[in-house]
């Protein structure tokens, strides 16, 4: 079973009012699964948050609510992607690399929104996003833990990555070497030793 973790929480009497503005702005009278979902747990995060099926793989960073900062708030999201999708779907969560799981107004399907792909904002696309999920429930009941990097993964990021040395981290890492009798290493030779350089 997912659990979920709420991120911001407000009075009941704010989200009913921020719930009655949403179902206004996109043009229904209910929307009984999700108001549920969202009234109970607003700005929240999955614990279990990666799908995967046939060529589809996305995990959610978090799902929407009703916020004072922007990038949380569904309202502030609806807003900045009209136009930019079907009109029957509007957007629930954030998921990794700037794409977005969706809601239908009306059937409550759930659907994967690609940026590069499903944007109508692009001049001639009209591709229709893919449907993940038949109901909001089902679907957060079935999404899985993310998955752990590959080991070519691992190796093209130690490959081409790097490490962002600080004064600070130099002080730690000093203070955990002088703890093991080793000497201090310089910022120099610790971004060479981390960097591989």
């Amino acid at each position: 079973m997912n659990t979920l973790r709420i991120l911001e929480s407000l009075p009941s009497n704010v989200m009913m009012e921020k719930m009655s503005e949403l179902k206004r702005i996109i043009g229904v009278d209910s929307l009984p699964v999700f108001e549920e979902f969202i009234l109970t747990n607003n700005v929240c995060m999955s614990r279990l948050n990666h799908y995967k099926k046939k060529s589809i793989e996305f995990s959610i960073d978090y799902f929407l609510g009703f916020s004072s900062k922007k990038n949380y708030d569904i309202i502030h999201t609806v807003g900045v992607y009209e136009g930019r999708m079907p009109d029957e779907l509007f957007p629930i969560a954030i998921v990794d690399g700037g794409d977005l799981l969706c809601m239908h107004k009306n059937t409550g399907c759930i659907y994967y929104w690609f940026h590069e792909e499903d944007d109508w904002g692009l001049e001639g696309n009209q591709k229709y996003p893919a449907q993940v999920g038949t109901d909001l429930n089902s679907f957060i009941d079935n999404l899985t833990t993310s998955p752990q990097p590959t080991q070519e993964e691992i190796r093209q990021v130690m490959k081409h990555g790097s490490v962002t040395i600080t004064p600070k981290a130099v002080e730690l890492k000093n203070n955990q070497r002088k703890a093991e009798g080793l000497p201090p290493l310089s910022f120099e030779e610790w971004d060479k030793l981390l960097n591989n350089r």
